[in-house]
């Protein structure tokens, strides 16, 4: 059995064509949630100026973490909200 290392070596000396018919076979194989995972790591490498901050936002949105701004403004979060974001005397 070849280590990762051994593996990642070997990919790195094929050709581009080589290369992409390597991710064509590898991809099938992968889950919704590991590719959703490797899309957003992907993201983040290529844009390495943009904050992490911002890309958690952008991640909470798509997996459907959010509020809407009335609610935001003007109801009460509930306790376990409340427990996370206050600070502990």
């Amino acid at each position: 059995m070849m280590s990762a290392a051994e593996v990642i070596a070997e990919i790195q000396t094929l050709t581009p064509a080589e290369r992409a018919s390597v991710i064509e076979k590898t991809l099938p194989q992968l889950s919704v949630e590991q590719l959703k995972l490797i899309d957003r790591q992907l993201r983040r490498l290529a844009n390495p100026e943009v904050p992490d901050s911002f890309w958690d936002g952008i991640e909470d949105s798509e997996d459907g973490r959010v509020v809407d701004m009335e609610t935001a403004l003007y109801e009460t979060p509930p306790p376990s909200v409340l427990d996370r974001t206050l600070p502990r005397p």
